[in-house]
């Protein structure tokens, strides 16, 4: 069984296709990135994925439950709302601009969710808070506020505050792209040492050196559609398709 599926996924936006027949599977423990040029439907793929958005057409399911099925048309229905909710507790998501809240401290950000969400005791929403802002770094950090932080901080603290809820699968969207080349070293760190310990992740990211030494799949995706999938090695080093190509070496060439 797959930890994420989907399958023919097709989202538009008015008359706009922004996804137009896009394939996913992610096996436990798999590190997946995604890259391809602005505009190709990576962001929006992700968002489908952890039901920000909703699909016009498809299948996705994540540990062999549906959240939303394609009918005999192909049509997506999707599944009752209490069950697409614990289908969301398993996964975890990091956007590009933190979006932690302003008004909380570092540890309320972490503790929050489980409380609320899992009604977890304080005590061990803290005590798993602490553990998991040491592990990103930030143990000294517990009672500053997200606008005492730099970029680079509170985008780790948001990876933190992810992980507070125990999923099953991460989802990182353009993690870095907010922060200055020095700060992005300090988030990819973690997200690395998170590779290490196994956690699944599909990582839409431009940071084609991360793509290349952690992701166990890389896939190019380009107006709406996977125009190429495979290992790190055949995708960045030895693309077959034109677009690919054409895509890296503007990419590489830039930096």
């Amino acid at each position: 069984m797959y930890m994420l599926q989907a399958l023919d996924i097709h989202k538009k936006f008015g008359s706009l296709g922004v996804l137009k027949g896009v394939s996913l599977q992610v096996e436990k423990g798999e590190v997946i990135a995604i890259i391809g040029p602005s505009g190709s439907g990576k962001s929006t793929l992700l968002r489908c994925l952890n039901h920000l958005e909703t699909i016009d057409k498809g299948t996705i399911a994540v540990q062999g439950e549906f959240m939303a099925q394609a009918g005999p048309d192909g049509i997506a229905f999707y599944s009752p709302e209490k069950d697409i909710a614990a289908i969301r507790h398993k996964m975890g998501m990091v956007f590009q601009n933190f979006n932690l809240f302003p008004h909380k401290s570092v540890l309320e950000n972490l503790v929050m969710a489980p409380m609320l969400v899992k009604q977890t005791d304080r005590l061990q929403a803290e005590n798993s808070a602490r553990e998991l802002l040491k592990k990103v770094g930030l143990s000294e950090k517990a009672d500053n506020y997200p606008f005492e932080l730099s970029g680079g901080q509170q985008q780790r603290v948001a990876i933190a505050r992810a992980l507070a809820m125990d999923p099953e699968i991460m989802c990182f969207d353009e993690p870095t792209s907010a922060l200055d080349p020095e700060l992005t070293g300090e988030v990819l760190q973690v997200m690395k040492d998170l590779a290490q310990e196994h956690m699944t992740m599909v990582v839409v990211t431009h940071e084609i050196g991360f793509a290349r030494e952690v992701a166990n799949r890389v896939l190019f995706m380009d107006e709406g559609l996977v125009v190429e999938e495979g290992s790190a090695e055949d995708v960045i080093v030895n693309p077959r398709q034109e677009r690919t190509r054409a895509f890296l070496s503007k990419v590489l060439m830039a930096r």
